[in-house]
């Protein structure tokens, strides 16, 4: 897929940009409240948005330092038309090199755990293990019952 990634620095434009990609994402980010979390939170954070050359906007990317070496990938999305053509992939290497110029030393993402049947997070499994991410624990405590946390990391 022919696109570019580019930094977003305004929290209105990277917020807006969140907020698009992740309407259209419901089987991932249904829970109206979480969404809404997310798209205020990506405002104040490193963001980068992919987009096309009409300047539309594909998906994006927003990650956290924690502890000055631990780099956390706070929320991801690519609109599902795009889904395996590699934005997704693009994403999270810009991540990876912001990471690690920001010197961190690992990168974690937080998704479903497979404790919870479901085909789109188990593709969202699939994608981070093959960026690298793997497993590291499941945190049933961490949103809600229904709901376990699979924590992963990565090596940067």
């Amino acid at each position: 897929m022919n696109c570019e990634i580019v930094e977003l620095t305004t929290g209105e434009k990277k917020s807006h940009c969140a907020d698009t990609v992740l309407q259209a994402l419901p089987d991932w980010f249904g829970i109206e409240e979480a969404r809404s979390e997310y798209v205020a939170g990506v405002a104040e954070l490193p963001f980068w948005a992919a987009v096309d050359c009409h300047e539309n906007w594909l998906g994006f990317v927003a990650v956290k330092v924690h502890c000055g070496h631990t780099g956390e990938i706070y929320v991801v999305g690519v609109l599902p038309q795009y889904h395996g053509r590699g934005i997704g992939k693009q994403l999270m290497e810009g991540a990876d090199e912001y990471l690690v110029q920001d010197g961190c030393k690992y990168v974690i993402v937080k998704t479903l755990s497979d404790l919870v049947e479901s085909e789109h997070y188990e593709r969202t499994r699939s994608f981070y293990l093959s960026v690298g991410f793997e497993p590291l624990i499941t945190l049933e405590e961490m949103w809600d019952e229904g709901n376990p946390c699979l924590l992963m990391i990565k090596h940067l």
